[in-house]
């Protein structure tokens, strides 16, 4: 999500109301995305419940819908950084210029994610692998492929989407000492190396796969808007068509088999709960088929102008990503310790590498009524903050800017 950000892609070219409408839709996704995501972690520091959200022998429908609309947002940051990349290129870089800039982002995106943003998550030593890592890796990967045509790349990323999940049969603990490699690739998995705390919850296959994708499929953004949408639509209903039958087969591609369980809820539950952890072929089938139908709605709300305020509302946050992405983190994390503190709770466990994912505060929380509350506030909060940044990125062009 922030390789987008850091790639500046938020000025229009010249004069061209088209080109406006196109990259608006994008910010305005990816906007949405955003607001969902916040979503997603504020249950993580705030909710009451002990079960595994998504799990559908012990969740319930309110709480697994509130994890599992949010699972669209990674595919879809990921997707349009490499969309994103795609676009850069059309403004005129070349090859070289563009390898060089991928490979500059993606170091430093590697680096605020071992630093700034793990520290958020942990508020102690500890590393926390996610979105922003696997964003990093895979826009080095892109950019050593600049030379490369498009249908090559793209080709490339279907296969490490389609295949990644035939490797899921290997464990890290086959290749020794080695196995770190294995974790960081394919595999989600919790470490300690010298009694560090590593968590790498994004390994790099799959994830370098949907940014490749999202590059060859770069050109969608350009087609006239009629023929995008349409081109979007049946896209998206052809990968829902598939995961569904998928599901309903049994067929390759997750390892949490669809099965009837003993009410309709659950049995509905159980045929959407596929493994995000390394993200199978089931998850992305659905999560780019959802994607692709957003981003036809989005797209002729924007070519039509409807809702222009609440448009502007969620392109906000959209073009600021990698400044939102870090200011709610923090802003979670603190406001979820202080309230702890003020409880007399026990407040530390804030402090413990991992408890955001892997623990829970004993007596700390809200239902899903109070979740909602606080992703709502958190959300008005930083609006206004982003709409400053957002504007200062527009007046200045200072080359660090381009890098938050």
């Amino acid at each position: 999500m922030s390789a987008t950000a850091c790639l500046d892609l938020q000025t229009p070219p010249k004069n061209s109301f088209s080109g406006r409408n196109r990259l608006e839709t994008i910010d305005l996704l990816r906007g949405l995305l955003m607001i969902l995501m916040a979503l997603d972690h504020t249950r993580d520091f705030f909710t009451n419940a002990t079960v595994d959200a998504a799990d559908p022998a012990h969740s319930w429908p309110a709480l697994f819908a509130t994890r599992w609309v949010t699972h669209i947002c990674a595919p879809g940051f990921v997707a349009l950084a490499g969309m994103s990349v795609y676009l850069q290129r059309q403004r005129g870089k070349t090859a070289a210029q563009m390898a060089k800039l991928l490979v500059t982002r993606g170091l430093w995106l590697i680096l605020i994610e071992v630093t700034v943003v793990s520290f958020g998550w942990n508020f102690s030593r500890g590393l926390i692998l996610q979105v922003i890592w696997a964003v990093g890796a895979a826009m080095i990967l892109l950019g050593v492929l600049q030379w490369a045509p498009r249908i090559v790349v793209g080709g490339l990323g279907a296969a490490m989407i389609v295949l990644h999940n035939l490797l899921d049969p290997v464990r890290a603990q086959s290749f020794g000492r080695a196995e770190i490699g294995w974790d960081l690739l394919h595999q989600f998995s919790i470490f300690r190396p010298h009694g560090f705390f590593v968590a790498a919850g994004y390994p790099l296959i799959p994830w370098t796969g949907v940014i490749l994708v999202g590059y060859a499929a770069g050109p969608l953004a350009l087609k006239e808007a009629g023929l995008r949408r349409r081109i979007s639509t049946e896209l998206g209903v052809a990968f829902l068509t598939v995961f569904a039958m998928l599901r309903a087969t049994g067929g390759y591609g997750d390892h949490n088999h669809f099965v009837r369980m003993g009410t309709a809820a659950r049995s509905a539950m159980s045929f959407m709960s596929v493994e995000k952890y390394p993200p199978s072929l089931h998850y992305l089938l659905a999560t780019f088929g959802v994607l692709l139908l957003l981003y036809s709605a989005l797209d002729l709300a924007v070519t039509r102008n409807w809702l222009r305020g609440v448009r502007s509302f969620v392109v906000t946050y959209g073009r600021v990503p990698f400044f939102y992405y870090v200011l709610h983190i923090y802003l979670l994390h603190t406001t979820a310790l202080v309230m702890t503190a003020e409880r007399g709770l026990d407040w530390r466990r804030w402090e413990t590498p991992g408890t955001i994912f892997f623990g829970h505060v004993p007596g700390w929380g809200y239902g899903l009524p109070g979740v909602y509350l606080v992703w709502a506030m958190v959300v008005l909060a930083l609006y206004l903050p982003c709409r400053w940044f957002s504007e200062l990125k527009a007046r200045r062009k200072d080359w660090w800017l381009s890098y938050l």
